[in-house]
């Protein structure tokens, strides 16, 4: 447990915000936490792993003065309690996957829905917690999730266990919102939409992708590849995240998080991440295993005129880099971060519970 630096002369108006992360080795929480430091806060990163070889690790952000790193069992009940006192927490722990969700949903429902529980149950008796911050899904929106506005009826289905994990999700979102009316807890949600870059593994599309064009390998794409994403550079995520931690407006709001501007079919990035990538192979065509999403697409409507939301990372650029970062072998690589308009901490911020 940190202890109070007031002893030291310094009150808890001038002590830069403490910020918890579960899943904090996790690919979106290494770079959520990185522009967390970048914007003054200190961050604590709570997983079940070991450090080595996850993302947080690789991007060399562990060796940060200003991060912490713990270990805990986000189903166990109090699991949390001995990180003490913070200002805000970050739920981002979840079971994720399409493949492993398949092959484990009751696993994914256990961990996704138990886990949320004892985050907000730690978060609720946290005396200064300003915010509490669930990762959610642009799956809550279902299959066709092509300019979906927050406000909108959320729909899952439950006869595949590919939904598992979109079925968790609306579960730990009904959950926030629970804890936010009963415990006056200070929330908001957000819900990513297809981050990409470096340090993410796991098999998802632009990952896979460039895994097969620098090994030479024939690019494969489910379908007919009219499947259509909306790619968003995961330090345009981790930006407005940490809008949606510090914007009073953001309390009990749902935001998408992700970048517009990018819309384009997988069949469309296959080919670029072919010619990006230099690989002579060719593009095939093979069955569906499962379930897909058709589309998907953030509206930032909301996000925009509450947070200030701006993606700015070059889909291309980003692309390029994280084929290279796949062809050096996935490993260690120093965090760049080139936004300039991080948001630095004031006491404002934020919204302190009554």
């Amino acid at each position: 447990m940190t202890e109070s630096r007031e002893g030291e002369g310094m009150s808890e108006r001038h002590t830069a915000p403490r910020t918890l992360i579960t899943g904090g080795f996790g690919f979106l929480a290494t770079w959520v936490a990185a522009g967390l430091v970048r914007s003054g806060h200190r961050v604590v990163l709570v997983d079940n792993r070991e450090p080595e070889g996850t993302p947080a690790w690789l991007s060399g952000l562990l060796g940060d003065a200003a991060v912490e790193t713990g270990r805990a069992d986000i189903t166990e009940r109090g699991s949390l309690d001995e990180f003490g006192e913070v200002d805000h927490v970050v739920h981002a722990a979840a079971l994720l996957g399409v493949n492993k969700v398949r092959s484990a949903p009751r696993e994914t429902l256990r961990v996704n829905i138990d886990g949320t529980a004892v985050a907000l149950d730690y978060a609720a008796r946290n005396p200064r917690l300003r915010r509490f911050l669930l990762l959610s899904t642009s799956e809550v929106y279902g299959s066709d999730a092509k300019g979906a506005e927050e406000n909108e009826w959320l729909s899952v289905r439950a006869d595949d266990p590919r939904w598992s994990y979109a079925v968790s999700k609306v579960t730990a979102e009904s959950m926030t919102a629970a804890w936010g009316t009963e415990d006056d807890l200070p929330f908001a949600i957000v819900r990513p939409f297809n981050v990409y870059g470096p340090y993410r593994t796991g098999a998802y599309a632009v990952g896979v992708l460039a895994a097969q064009a620098v090994a030479g390998q024939p690019i494969t794409v489910h379908g007919d590849g009219s499947q259509s994403r909306a790619w968003c550079h995961a330090e345009d995520f981790a930006a407005g995240l940490i809008r949606a931690l510090q914007v009073p407006e953001a309390v009990g709001e749902a935001f998408n998080i992700g970048d517009d501007t990018n819309d384009m079919t997988v069949a469309e990035l296959a080919g670029l991440t072919r010619d990006l990538s230099g690989t002579p192979a060719g593009i095939e065509h093979i069955p569906h295993t499962g379930p897909d999403i058709q589309s998907r697409k953030p509206d930032l409507t909301k996000a925009r005129t509450l947070l200030g939301y701006r993606p700015s990372r070059d889909f291309e650029a980003g692309l390029r880099e994280t084929i290279e970062w796949v062809r050096g072998g996935g490993g260690a690589l120093p965090l760049r971060l080139e936004r300039t308009d991080w948001p630095r901490w004031n006491d404002q911020a934020g919204a302190r519970r009554p």
